[in-house]
């Protein structure tokens, strides 16, 4: 026992952990795909799922289906032979996931002249004071709140955009994991784009706010957000130490959608304080996960509609994601994503898949949007994985979606969204008949 946690550090230490303040190098870290031919081959990822060298960067799903794995260099020299002994077929895509790194970073030198930060790769700060200058500048239909406070003290700070006439309310959430930047770029696109065309009398615009007021948390993990920004690219959890065990102090933070309280450490989950699933100490432990569910007791019963975006897959994704079997409002809730889903495809072209996580990808526990339809009893609960797709030609960005993407990305999802939320609702639909 002894000898498996020194090598839990080890590894951890050796590949993935930036102890220091500078800024981690990937330098020789490889992106790879794992194509599982077995029912052995599927029980081996499973089983290095949990390892913190081995980092699952899409979804173990099923046989024949592709995983993205990003290893260091040392985690390479490790697996690799394994692979081989097991006849697990792999592809290196990318040598140097550094490189990925540094077009991404390039782009966005050349669009920081720009004083908005619509369209690009904001940091906490910026969101947060573009929040607060909104607010100013609307007072007529927009207000903010905090929603909690991290553990490294940053606010979780709302945006509301409502009117005289809104009933209904709808939460939209971003970056629950860190390195999903496009996430937050798309919250913040959403946000830019409702206002305007309320402003510019569009009339569903006109009507949603009309109905319904919104909600909007363009970051719920800002601690792992910017500690990706800064320090690890790639980081993926939150930033609260997790000092169970002295030996294992460097291994930070809890996946805050597997926190959740429904069903948590249930399926897809980890114990392992290491794991990049470690779903934490026990349920509803963060006070991320603590703060997203006070904001929706403190309305409960209002809600219509609860959407948490994420990336990456190109996915529309309705509860269950801990269990394959199906809700009893499927059917409906397949329905509006549907509308969604083709209006966003209008767009650009970009197709999206519709389904639960546990039969389009895996069974995952602890996840929020099936705490929200279980538990706050919202029925349009949603979950979107943002591009790139699988077979597109940005796919092997992963993460590491270049920012000249941002605004594709975020004008294909606000037209989705919008259309969903527009027709899911039968009294905005019945008032834009009349």
């Amino acid at each position: 026992m002894l000898l498996h946690l020194f090598s839990i550090v080890f590894l951890f230490l050796s590949s993935f952990c930036s102890c220091d303040q500078k800024k981690f190098s990937f330098h020789g870290y490889k992106l790879i795909q794992i194509k599982p031919k077995s029912v052995h081959h599927f029980s081996l990822l499973k089983s290095w799922e949990e390892n913190p060298d081995f980092d699952v960067w899409n979804r173990i799903k099923s046989i024949n289906e592709i995983v993205d794995v990003a290893l260091s260099p040392k985690a390479f020299q490790q697996y690799e032979p394994l692979f081989k002994l097991a006849n697990l077929p792999y592809t290196i895509v990318n040598e140097n996931i550094q490189n990925l790194i540094d077009r991404e970073e390039e782009s966005m030198r050349r669009s920081f002249p720009s004083r908005s930060i619509v369209g690009r790769y904001p940091r906490y700060t910026e969101v947060s004071s573009f929040i607060s200058n909104l607010v100013i500048d609307n007072p007529d239909i927009a207000s903010s709140y905090s929603a909690g406070t991290t553990y490294e003290n940053r606010q979780l700070k709302v945006l509301v955009l409502k009117t005289d006439t809104s009933q209904k309310s709808v939460w939209i959430d971003c970056g629950i994991h860190a390195r999903e930047w496009i996430s937050i770029s798309t919250c913040v696109w959403f946000i830019d784009r409702l206002l305007k065309d309320y402003r510019n009398s569009d009339p569903v615009a006109k009507d949603l706010l009309g109905y319904y007021e919104f909600h909007i948390l363009p970051i719920v993990n800002p601690d792992g957000y910017e500690y990706s920004h800064s320090n690890f690219r790639i980081w993926r959890k939150n930033r609260k130490p997790n000092r169970e065990d002295e030996l294992i102090w460097n291994c930070f933070g809890t996946d805050l959608n597997r926190n959740f309280g429904y069903k948590w450490m249930v399926a897809g989950s980890s114990s392992n304080v290491c794991s990049e699933i470690y779903a934490g100490p026990s349920p509803d432990s963060e006070v991320e996960t603590k703060s997203v569910q006070k904001a929706i007791n403190d309305k409960l019963g209002n809600w219509d509609v609860f959407v948490t975006i994420h990336s990456y897959g190109n996915l529309w994704m309705v509860p269950w994601g801990w269990d394959t079997s199906l809700l009893p409002d499927y059917n409906d809730l397949y329905s509006v994503s549907q509308i969604g889903a083709d209006a966003l495809k209008a767009v650009y072209g970009t197709k999206y898949s519709i389904g639960s996580p546990a039969n389009l990808l895996y069974s995952a526990s602890g996840g929020s949007f099936d705490w929200s339809y279980a538990v706050a009893n919202i029925k349009y609960s949603m979950a979107l994985e943002l591009r790139p797709g699988n077979g597109e030609p940005d796919y092997n960005y992963g993460f590491i979606l270049p920012e000249d993407r941002v605004p594709l990305v975020g004008e294909e999802t606000y037209i989705g969204l919008k259309a969903m939320i527009f027709w899911q609702n039968k009294a905005v639909v019945e008032t834009w008949k009349r």
